[in-house]
């Protein structure tokens, strides 16, 4: 801008100048319509430059005032961006540290950027959920735009109401391109759902593009297996394939264990008994057992145990049979030496029923403290 004022001055001190250099005064006459106008150059040249000095200044003045509004208007903006930001960031801190009151506190209050609106409602959903307010949260996520829904369907699925989202991720499992995230939602509705028979037909899939953990597997078929008629239980692992056999095998037989049909499990959990490495699961599936028969197994227990009298999870194993079998009191002895702070809380259940029925309330007490 000031260079093409210098040069504009340039041109009209020229035009000045160049009449008095050739000795005449020079005049400018303009007409227009019934107006006209008429002067030296030097008048018309000194005007132009007051015009031009009075054009820049007040450019320079409305720039000025301009850049005032605009720093002043930016800077309020900022500060309101800075605690919309704030807000949403102690918002997800809050959730990691599972502080749902101070999530609550962070968001109820503030407000935050348009593109963090379905964020804010799914944290405070998510804090209604650890707070137990179900009502509340399903409130929070019907706010939650259709395009984001499905992205808060583990929420959906907390809040017991899937109803909404059950559609789309149903089209979303059935698709060829479908995620494993999308395939262990829709497996975790169909079991919300109790619909076993289309979990049935899913499980396959399921398999195939490796959408579950073991950890989840098991957390499955234990479902699956627990709604199942206990007269129904074996032939429907029995109807799985070899490969879901794999997944369902742990869960099958607490399930059993745990419905007192320990007689009809007892020779795959002896054949556990022989290899050393499934002495775990074993105890883990003695553990949740309910009252039942399995003699030879506790036979077969205490002879091995006389050739490794420190293996702790054949101790377990023994232990929670004996209180399957109601014997209470070699039950007690057993855990008495088989207890440790590593296992105590894994097997509380059990030991307690021990002391109590072998008439040790003290020793049942103290494991409460």
């Amino acid at each position: 801008m000031i260079r093409i004022i210098l040069v504009i001055l340039a041109i009209a001190i020229l035009l000045a100048v160049s009449p008095l250099l050739i000795g005449e005064v020079g005049y400018v006459l303009i007409s227009f319509n019934h107006t006209t106008l008429e002067g030296s150059i030097v008048a018309f040249c000194a005007a132009f430059l007051v015009i031009a000095l009075g054009l820049y200044v007040t450019y320079k003045l409305i720039r000025y005032v301009w850049s005032l509004y605009s720093n002043t208007r930016h800077r309020f903006f900022a500060r309101s961006e800075e605690r919309k930001q704030a807000a949403i960031e102690q918002g997800i801190w809050s959730l990691i540290n599972s502080d749902s009151e101070q999530l609550e506190l962070a968001l109820e209050n503030n407000s935050v950027a348009d593109n963090w609106h379905d964020v804010r409602y799914a944290l405070l959903a998510k804090a209604a959920l650890q707070k137990s307010e179900i009502n509340k949260a399903i409130t929070l996520l019907e706010k939650i735009s259709a395009e984001n829904q499905l992205k808060a369907a583990k929420l959906w699925l907390a809040t017991g109401d899937c109803s909404t989202v059950t559609g789309d991720l149903k089209a979303l499992a059935e698709a060829k391109k479908a995620t494993g995230l999308e395939l262990k939602m829709y497996a975790e509705v169909l079991v919300q759902q109790q619909k076993w028979t289309a979990l049935e037909q899913f499980m396959p899939r399921l398999l195939s593009k490796q959408a579950l953990t073991d950890t989840q597997w098991s957390s499955l078929f234990t479902a699956y297996f627990m709604a199942q008629p206990h007269s129904q239980l074996i032939d429907k692992y029995q109807q799985l394939s070899k490969s879901l056999k794999v997944k369902a095998h742990m869960a099958y037989l607490s399930v059993m264990a745990k419905v007192g049909r320990l007689n009809e499990i007892e020779l795959t959990l002896l054949k556990m008994l022989k290899k050393s490495e499934q002495h775990n699961d074993l105890a883990k599936v003695l553990n949740v057992s309910a009252p039942g028969d399995a003699l030879k197994l506790q036979a077969s227990l205490q002879d091995t145990l006389k050739k490794e009298p420190d293996n702790q999870d054949l101790l377990l194993s023994l232990a929670c049979l004996a209180n399957a079998h109601g014997e209470y009191e070699l039950a007690a002895r057993v855990f008495d030496k088989a207890l440790n702070p590593e296992n105590s809380k894994d097997y509380l259940a059990q030991a307690q029923l021990s002391y109590c029925k072998s008439a040790q309330p003290q020793k049942a007490l103290d494991l409460y403290l």
